[in-house]
């Protein structure tokens, strides 16, 4: 298989695949199995840059689970980011899927990141993204180099990944977040290699750009707090005030150094505006916290009644809170040779280059970004020098694919309260790809549908996205978005279900959210769903927390 290489040379994926076979091995930190399944990791040299493959070679990894009785049914799983590690989908994947359904997963590493050559800021692969560590890429790598570390390159290193991989039968790619731009891009140069494709939390590569990307959240979040109106139980405690309203409030009150509880009783966590935000944004973003997100409005209420129960909550919220000054893009460093679960290298590389601005959007500069993020109430951190470092990042230029809709038939499945990919950026891809395209919305659910599944226990999109990979798999009923039907479509606010108290007594320390210390233990309460699902959603959240590193 041939293919242009920036419009300069042919290069041979297929030839180079078979020439350069995967051998597959133990992987090194990883344990030899996990659930029933084996795990392997294969290592290839490919070129740095497929223009002129007679020079450097990088290391493009994969990772591995292998059924005990295999099936020739393979579904390649490619995580988000950019910058996140295969591990993290294979890792979650890999308990929705049990091994006895025969089919083999393999996680691909983005080239940059994983087990990967890795993009860091330094030799340890340090992820603190500077102006020194530009000028650490750039001697490292050159600048042409750098700019290797792209959507199309690693669509051409998937290429060869799936063939080197020795796979037969079906192969389906299942695509998490960017995942879902990467998988385009690779189904836009390389249509015939895949069978099926699935996008979870599809990104729109026409509407999406970063720059908008706080503001645009923080309107899904308003949507999320509106849900508190519809639950009388929980828009009685603001008779006056919305919960935004109210947020809105407190975070001018905060700013103003006049904020009670934050200034006479919570001192010792520093609690800003821009604290505030991100805590509630970090909550209300993943599907993974599906649960826990619940208690926002009650954490609202409690921070402007302030009462002495109020305190001893609020105490206990803001300890549970991870509110240390190290900031995303400063993650733990590993050595030149291990795993590197998240490159913010490789994050901005890739986002400063090709996802900053959405299509026919202006420049955006630092003050127009300071004035959306000061208009939020939820919402992500925002680098007081984006923009500056944007402009001395060495971008590398668009090619011909960066606005290009793949003509492949793929199942988009999308949440209704996503905030980083976002429904309504879904529907428009729908919408103009409804011939070959097919969307399933989510109720309620936040970004990652693979979350969801793990933190409620529905199976419902489980089901669809399965018989959409491999239909002579799967019942025929497992096919029909009826099911979609019984999933919830209200969010319990109050402590009303199991799963509500649960997550009120985790963050709260009180059964109730809104209610006093005195209730501390689970009373009459409505089950969310059955036992088995409960304990399912235990096991799955530990592991994303050992393995799903927090969305850029």
């Amino acid at each position: 298989m041939f293919k242009n290489i920036d419009g300069v040379i042919s290069f041979n994926t297929q030839a180079f695949a078979l020439a350069n076979p995967c051998v597959w091995s133990t992987c090194e930190g990883l344990p030899a199995e996990e659930r029933n399944y084996t795990i392997s990791c294969c290592n290839l040299q490919v070129p740095l840059n497929y223009a002129k493959s007679n020079q450097s070679l990088i290391r493009i990894s994969m990772v591995r689970f292998s059924p005990p009785n295999p099936n020739n049914n393979t579904l390649f799983l490619l995580n988000g980011g950019p910058g996140e590690a295969g591990l993290g989908a294979i890792g979650v994947v890999g308990q929705l899927i049990p091994a006895e359904y025969g089919i083999t997963l393999i996680a691909p590493d983005h080239r940059g990141t994983g087990f990967s050559s890795p993009l860091g800021c330094d030799d340890h692969n340090s992820q603190i993204v500077t102006m020194d560590c530009i000028t650490y890429l750039t001697n490292r790598w050159t600048i042409e180099g750098l700019n290797q570390f792209s959507t199309t390159s690693a669509a051409h290193d998937l290429s060869i990944q799936i063939q080197a991989s020795q796979s037969t039968g079906r192969i389906a790619i299942l695509a998490l977040s960017y995942g879902t731009y990467w998988l385009n891009r690779f189904l836009d140069i390389y249509p015939n290699l895949a069978q099926a494709a699935v996008m979870d939390s599809p990104l729109n590569l026409l509407l999406h750009g970063f720059t908008m990307y706080n503001i645009r959240a923080a309107s899904v979040a308003l949507q999320f707090l509106s849900y508190c109106h519809y639950q009388i139980e929980c828009i009685q405690y603001f008779p006056n005030d919305s919960p935004a309203i109210m947020l809105n409030k407190i975070l001018q009150e905060i700013d103003s150094n006049k904020q009670k509880c934050t200034n006479t009783f919570l001192t010792k966590y520093n609690l800003t505006s821009s604290i505030i935000k991100k805590t509630f944004f970090r909550m209300f973003q993943s599907a993974g916290y599906h649960y826990d997100r619940t208690v926002i409005p009650a954490v609202i209420f409690r921070l402007n009644r302030c009462n002495q129960e109020d305190v001893a909550t609020l105490d206990f919220f803001f300890n549970a809170q991870d509110l240390s000054p190290t900031s995303s893009n400063e993650t733990s460093p590993s050595d030149a040779n291990g795993l590197v679960l998240d490159s913010d290298a490789l994050f901005n590389n890739i986002a400063f280059s090709e996802l900053w601005l959405e299509f026919n959007q202006s420049e955006v500069d630092q003050q127009t970004l300071n004035t959306w993020q000061n208009a939020t109430i939820i919402a992500p951190d925002l680098r007081s020098d984006f923009v500056a470092l944007r402009q001395a990042w060495p971008k590398y230029p668009l090619d011909e694919y960066r606005y290009h809709l793949a003509n492949s038939s793929v199942l988009m499945i999308a949440g209704q309260l996503d905030g980083a990919t976002p429904l309504d950026f879904a529907s428009h891809l729908a919408s103009i790809t409804g011939k070959i395209r097919t969307l399933y919305s989510i109720p309620l659910s936040g970004h990652i549908i693979q979350s969801f599944i793990t933190a409620t226990g529905y199976t419902c999109p489980l089901h669809l996205i399965l018989s959409w990979a491999f239909p002579a798999l799967f019942p025929s009923e497992w096919n029909d978005p009826a099911c979609i039907r019984d999933l919830p479509t209200t969010i319990d606010f109050v402590g009303a279900t199991v799963m509500g108290q649960m997550s009120s007594m985790k963050l709260l320390n009180v059964s109730l959210p809104f209610g006093s210390t005195n209730t501390s233990q689970p009373g009459n309460i409505a089950p969310s769903h059955d036992s088995a699902s409960l304990f399912i959603s235990s096991l799955c959240l530990t592991y994303i927390s050992r393995f799903f590193l927090d969305i850029q």
